[in-house]
């Protein structure tokens, strides 16, 4: 449903250019149907993750809201991906089936809370579904949970579900089909060019996160009316579009990736794209952030393949899973996905740029800390309630020792 309905928007905004003057309007109409399914106005996918990583009950009213707000937004031009739509949808329709089911809830510090495992099932099997990328998807949901506990213990049921959706999805030829590319052999030079690949994802991933979180969050703070914000955002990307002549980077982004992937990228492109990005998902537009993730990393891969002298494709391929690594805080993922969707043979490639990518940048990407952050994190901030609970004057261990 989600592929069809966003392919066939991005269809007639590719055929009705005009259609990008009523991006405002769309941006309002999107925001009048969350509140009328009584939906928060600013709910974004790091909203939907924040509900399911506290095992909060995902609203049913999620699925046909970012679903008829994706498509509103592609419909117009905005530069926003459906795979997050996927996510939402996903946690959405599987909290809502999991609830008839009664599933058993977890009991933690002595008191019962819902069981996380059916959004987590939703979410899996909906990106496996557009990915075609069954380990990839369950690591991302498992990466995006912190591998809690009570989601952990699904992971065979899990695993089932992602590549039951992985097989219906190919059978029936609905997805995002990623193109592969001609991989070159192991040397030095390309290993250095993989190091230079997941250095600069680093430093994209990093800026493109922390720019859409800050402009949401000045948006949300500052300007304080939905309405008002999405109106402005719509103006000035159809400004921006039409100023500069970028029609080609609207939409989800997936004809720039396949023409990065064919080397048919370079320059500023990564940049235009993600500038365009951040600011229609900041000023509240409907959408996803991941497929602008892979586009964003495979025209900066193809960029430094052309100025460093490396296969552009291949150069692409890597720069997709590192900037997905750096901006997603979800490395595993973003190794698994891009070795199902790219061979296993370029995991050595793969690894190089994405551990690079995941080391060398800030910990809080667009969905928040990584589970390897969020650990030490948590256990930074119980050393500092231990240090505070402790008297000034009575000695510690070390001292009584």
């Amino acid at each position: 449903m989600l592929t069809l309905s966003v392919t066939f928007a991005g269809g007639l905004s590719a055929r009705y250019p005009w259609l990008l003057f009523a991006l405002p309007a769309f941006g309002l109409a999107s925001i009048g149907l969350y509140k009328l399914l009584r939906l928060p106005v600013n709910l974004a996918t790091d909203n939907v993750i924040d509900q399911f990583r506290a095992n909060e009950r995902i609203s049913g009213g999620v699925a046909p809201g970012i679903l008829a707000g994706t498509c509103l937004s592609v419909l117009g031009g905005a530069s926003v991906g459906m795979e997050s739509g996927a996510l939402q949808m996903g946690a959405s329709v599987g909290s809502v089936i999991g609830r008839p089911f009664k599933l058993a809830p977890v009991w933690r510090r002595g008191r019962t809370i819902p069981d996380g495992y059916p959004a987590a099932l939703g979410m899996a099997a909906a990106f496996s579904a557009l990915f075609f990328a069954p380990l990839g998807s369950m690591m991302f949901v498992l990466e995006l949970a912190r591998f809690d506990r009570a989601v952990l213990r699904h992971v065979p049921t899990m695993l089932i579900a992602t590549v039951t959706a992985y097989l219906i999805a190919r059978a029936v030829g609905i997805g995002d089909v990623i193109p592969k590319v001609a991989l070159p052999g192991m040397s030095w030079d390309i290993a250095a060019h993989c190091l230079l690949v997941g250095l600069c994802c680093a430093v994209a991933g990093v800026l493109f996160a922390s720019g859409l979180r800050l402009l949401r969050r000045v948006v949300r703070h500052r300007v304080g009316r939905p309405f008002v914000a999405v109106a402005a955002g719509g103006l000035l990307f159809a400004a921006l579009v039409l100023a500069f002549g970028w029609q080609a980077y609207e939409g989800t982004g997936m004809g720039l990736l396949r023409g990065a992937l064919a080397g048919e990228a370079g320059g500023p492109d990564f940049a235009i794209k993600a500038a365009l990005t951040v600011l229609v998902l900041g000023f509240g537009f409907k959408g996803g952030e991941i497929m602008p993730m892979f586009t964003i990393g495979a025209l900066l891969g193809c960029t430094l393949g052309h100025v460093a002298g490396a296969p552009a494709g291949f150069s692409a391929a890597i720069g997709m899973a590192a900037l997905f690594a750096a901006a997603s805080r979800c490395p595993f993922a973003a190794l698994l996905m891009g070795a199902e969707i790219f061979g296993w043979a370029a995991l050595p490639f793969l690894l190089i740029a994405v551990a690079v990518a995941y080391a060398g940048s800030y910990d809080v990407g667009v969905f928040g800390r990584g589970a390897a952050g969020h650990v030490l994190h948590v256990r930074r901030e119980a050393r500092r309630a231990r240090d505070a609970d402790t008297p000034q004057d009575e000695p510690t261990a070390k001292e009584a020792r």
